[in-house]
């Protein structure tokens, strides 16, 4: 869902991801953002807060605040064209998560 806020012209996007296991939760997750930069008004967020992570069911629920892509403000790089699984790395530690995501551009 989206929404703007009036008093910050802040946009808020948020969703719930779902997988079948760490992999493809974190491809669903990943890919939400991506594709709420690719509609519009191409979301670019500054904050992302994860609300909530069920690593057993393999859930996140999160929202993200920030505003539309500007030339402006924003400067232009390589676009990313999707999330991919190739060589996707997940490795659990005492203080979170590493992982390694390569995309397509």
């Amino acid at each position: 869902s989206s929404g703007i806020n009036a008093e910050s012209q802040s946009v808020l996007f948020s969703f719930l991801a779902e997988g079948q296991d760490l992999e493809s939760l974190l491809f669903h997750f990943l890919d939400e953002w991506l594709y709420a930069f690719c509609v519009e008004p191409f979301f670019t967020p500054n904050e992302i807060n994860i609300l909530e992570f069920d690593e057993e069911n393999f859930k996140i629920r999160c929202e993200g605040y920030g505003e539309p892509f500007d030339l402006q403000k924003h400067p232009q790089g390589t676009e990313v064209k999707a999330i991919t699984y190739s060589a996707m790395q997940i490795k659990k530690h005492d203080k979170g998560y590493d992982i390694y995501v390569i995309v397509d551009i």
